[in-house]
């Protein structure tokens, strides 16, 4: 088991190192109700004596380097753990959505709390009995997916070794529960890369710096990123995609006194008709 997680562990180390990581690649694996869960992983619950944000697990484990499981009694977010992980249930569906009317207000009434999740993603009930959340570089599990905080310019490297092989990358918004709902629940059922804005609490309750970002990866497209980084651009003559990153001058646009203007552009300007 451990050689198999040493290939991960390895991933975690290059991207860290090629992307200039500051915090570690968080892996994500969703355990299956028969699977056993390591001893190595930390119960929120036990350790602090109490439940906590979810998203907040995921700010300690990529500062810290510890590795967690999350059940229902670790989880504090009601709304994640009933509503996307599927870890419980109320007495009626429609809880969740007075909840979020009646004590937060994220959205101007009711009605447009349930158009902004019409398109969620969701786990069923008791689908799960809980997660593994470990940083990538010395993962204790096989991971279903990796969350990547980073900045804005680490994103757009992300998103063009994802798409370098022609695909394209289809993300939602609402604002809300996004590390959860879009970085973990979306990412596992689509099996697609995300790229997401981290939400309200991301931000107040997790610690989430204003300049950061989400990337979203299925472990099977992992290496398909890491070979892919840096590929993008690579037939301009001045390289502008690599870290770290070459910004172009304010004014008359030039890399080293030379124009960045892109070959592709001059191509087809001599074949435009006339």
């Amino acid at each position: 088991m451990t050689e198999d997680l040493d290939q991960y562990r390895e991933i975690g180390k290059k991207l860290i190192e090629k992307l200039k990581l500051t915090t570690y690649p968080v892996a994500v694996r969703l355990v299956p109700n028969e699977e056993d869960v390591s001893s190595n992983a930390l119960r929120p619950h036990v350790v602090f004596n109490s439940e906590v944000p979810a998203c907040l697990v995921y700010t300690w484990c990529r500062r810290s380097g510890f590795s967690f499981f999350l059940d229902a009694r670790d989880i504090a977010c009601k709304p994640i753990s009933i509503n996307y992980f599927g870890l419980e249930q109320t007495n009626k569906l429609s809880d969740v959505f007075e909840a979020w009317e009646k004590k937060a207000g994220y959205k101007r009434n009711r009605e447009a709390e349930k158009k902004s999740r019409a398109n969620d993603t969701k786990l069923q009930q008791g689908e799960i009995k809980g997660l593994i959340i470990s940083p990538l570089n010395f993962t204790i599990m096989k991971p279903h997916l990796i969350l990547i905080y980073c900045s804005p310019l680490i994103l757009s490297h992300l998103i063009l070794a994802a798409t370098y092989d022609g695909d394209t990358i289809t993300s939602s918004f609402n604002g809300m529960e996004s590390s959860c709902k879009e970085g973990i629940i979306r990412t596992y059922v689509t099996n697609q890369c995300q790229v997401v804005a981290p939400g309200m609490g991301d931000r107040v309750l997790a610690g989430v710096q204003d300049h950061e970002m989400i990337f979203s990866v299925p472990e099977n497209k992992l290496i398909m990123i890491l070979n892919n980084l840096f590929k993008a651009g690579n037939k301009i003559p001045i390289k502008p995609f690599g870290i770290p990153h070459l910004n172009a001058n304010l004014g008359p646009i030039t890399l080293f006194g030379k124009p960045t203007e892109p070959g592709v552009w001059d191509y087809l300007r001599k074949r435009i008709k006339k």
